[in-house]
């Protein structure tokens, strides 16, 4: 997946440098106190920067804060350790042998049985 993620961006730098090369207009832009003349494609890619740098850097920021909040609930969510004196401790001994359990008796048996 990396491999592609860095093709990707190689190839898009390559496509803009290629554009940037091809396209020798030049064009002048009025800035109020400064004229800027410059090729039209510099212009262009200066404006795709303008507004890809601030929507990729909200982009980034999302997902760092979701990233440490999805980290804080996971510390949360953790059993808390065992103690050291409960790990000393020695274990509770088996129950013993099993006897037979008691008859059950119900109310109108025992019922019966008082009459008796």
């Amino acid at each position: 997946m990396q491999f592609i993620k860095i093709l990707f961006w190689v190839l898009l730098l390559v496509a803009t440098f290629i554009f940037w090369w091809t396209n020798e207009a030049r064009s002048s832009l009025d800035l109020g106190a400064a004229v800027v003349e410059a090729r039209v494609s510099t212009f262009v890619v200066g404006a795709f920067l303008i507004g890809f740098i601030p929507t990729w850097l909200l982009f980034r920021g999302t997902g760092w804060r979701l990233r440490r909040r999805i980290r804080t609930l996971e510390e949360a969510a953790k059993p808390a350790p065992v103690s050291a004196a409960a790990t000393t401790r020695s274990p509770t001994p088996p129950p013993a042998a099993a006897s037979e359990p008691e008859p059950a008796v119900s109310s109108v048996d025992s019922t019966k049985a008082s009459d008796l």
